[in-house]
């Protein structure tokens, strides 16, 4: 989702400060149409080089050009002209012998950034207010549904028991006017139970969608900003956190998920005592029943995660470099506290299927609950070495156009186990990853590592450096800097980029 999306689904009160950043200088309509191309643009640069904002700045008009000729809109066509119009006017480009006034560019380009970047904090911990939120509404559903099944069953035990103790009298006696207010009785009860079930499975079936929706709408976004964040806190930006809030997420969701699946085998019980012409259960719960087992399926799969991507103990500051036959860490976790497992939860992990590594030591262990984790089950692997394969003729098996630090490799997770009558696979992988042979190797395979997760979110494409995007200055500024900080203690300055 790009910056300025996401501050649009900031509170009116904080939305009130946007209008402080836009005006005739830099109008909010340019900011709104050309919000992608603008995300993209090495902006702080520009603040202080004239000729990089002078390419950017006609840049900036050529794509008003192109988004006004496709605008449909007559009146906003015609207020985009004036708008492109008024910036030449006000900021014309530089000349040999004119003074250019860089404070204008910096008043177009930069002073939006920090206060967007403030805003852009104001998203996150909106994000998780609505997500806190929506849980909360959830967990409440579903526990007041669990009072609903409840009543429901106590409702079909009084009509059960009217129904046998009418059906249990003699027979010369069903015709009698009290046999019949009994008989208008019963009915009555059973239209009663027949509108409470309609309701109940009416009132599930919207939190199974408010549920759905939630997982692919929020949850999911969250778990991928948490593993971006984790390759930028990899290469040495900030310090990774929230996992234990995204564990707190799929563990409430999962309960609700897991609670409405008994709340279903509950009503399943229900119809063999009572059921009718036209019961909804029998119609409604298959159906219900496998979208509820599809959404725990994907959840759970889902949560099994990287905690600590692969590391040597010798070098904790450059993780996602191993050595051949050197010792390396790493750590997996599962963000959701299940409520019984068929124990022992055995993970087993692989390095590059059909590569020219394999993992010397024992690559299989049992996951673990962890005390500090609030019960969700883990496993960490210290004690992994890998050896190169041999051939026949005696060669290694790294021969590909790529150099050795160029290479990328990929550490697997693979996992199953039976909850609740569901049976899960589970598969997760490490970000890619440099094998070395000899540490002069390491520089070069830091700079693989640090480009990669400078430049991509993908979680595993091993082929990045077939054709390797570029970095601009701003971002690999940043980058240095981190590297600078990790070392000295601060980061590097303006004057020292």
């Amino acid at each position: 989702m790009s910056q300025w999306k996401q501050i649009q689904q900031l509170e009116i009160r904080l939305l009130e400060h946007v209008d402080y950043l836009y005006d005739d200088n830099f109008p909010m309509d340019i900011r709104q149409g050309l919000a992608s191309w603008i995300e993209s643009q090495d902006w702080d640069t520009a603040a202080t080089d004239d000729s990089m904002a002078t390419v950017l700045f006609t840049n900036l008009l050529s794509q008003l050009d192109r988004v006004r000729s496709h605008e449909q809109n007559f009146l906003q066509r015609h207020n985009m002209k004036i708008i492109q119009q008024q910036l030449q006017v006000r900021h014309p480009p530089p000349t040999p012998s004119a003074h250019y006034d860089r404070c204008d560019l910096k008043t177009i380009f930069v002073r939006q950034g920090p206060l967007e970047k403030s805003l852009q904090n104001s998203v996150a911990f909106e994000r998780q207010k609505s997500m806190d939120n929506r849980v909360g509404i959830i967990r409440g559903s579903v526990q007041l549904m669990d009072q609903a099944v409840k009543y429901i069953e106590d409702m079909q035990d009084d009509f059960d028991f009217r129904y046998k103790t009418l059906q249990s009298r003699d027979s010369t006696d069903r015709n009698s006017d009290l046999m019949k207010q009994e008989v208008t009785r019963l009915q009555e009860m059973l239209n009663r139970l027949d509108f409470k079930r309609k309701e109940i499975l009416s009132k599930m079936d919207v939190v199974v969608k408010e549920i759905d929706d939630l997982m692919t709408s929020q949850l999911s976004p969250e778990l991928q900003d948490w593993k971006r964040r984790q390759q930028v806190a990899a290469i040495g930006g900030p310090q990774l956190t929230g996992l234990d809030q995204l564990q707190s997420w799929f563990t409430l969701i999962a309960q609700s998920l897991f609670q409405i699946k008994r709340q279903l085998d509950k009503l399943g019980e229900l119809v063999v005592k009572v059921t009718y012409e036209s019961d909804p259960i029998p119609l409604q719960k298959p159906q219900m029943e496998e979208r509820v087992k599809y959404l725990i399926y994907h959840l759970i799969k889902s949560s099994f995660v990287v905690e600590k991507q692969p590391c040597m103990p010798t070098h904790p500051q450059k993780p996602l470099i191993i050595k051949t036959g050197v010792q390396f860490t790493t750590k997996v976790r599962l963000l959701v506290k299940l409520p019984e497992v068929d124990y022992q939860l055995k993970v087993k992990t692989t390095f590059d299927k059909s590569r020219q590594f394999f993992i010397l030591t024992n690559n299989t262990k049992v996951m673990d609950i962890e005390d500090y984790s609030n019960g969700c089950l883990s496993v960490e692997f210290r004690h992994l070495q890998l050896k190169e394969k041999k051939y026949i003729n005696g060669t290694k098996g790294n021969e590909g156009l790529l150099s050795v630090t160029e290479e990328l490799h990929s550490l697997s997770f693979e996992a199953c186990f039976t909850v609740q009558g569901l049976t899960i696979d589970l598969e997760t992988c490490s970000l890619p990853l440099v094998v070395i042979s000899n540490v002069s190797q390491l520089p070069g395979g830091w700079a693989s590592v640090m480009w990669y997760n400078l430049l991509t979110d993908e979680p595993r494409n091993l082929a990045f450096f077939g054709n390797p995007p570029r970095a601009t200055w701003s971002q690999l500024s940043e980058v240095l800097s981190w590297q600078f900080s990790t070392f000295a203690g601060r980061g590097l300055n303006k004057d020292n980029v």
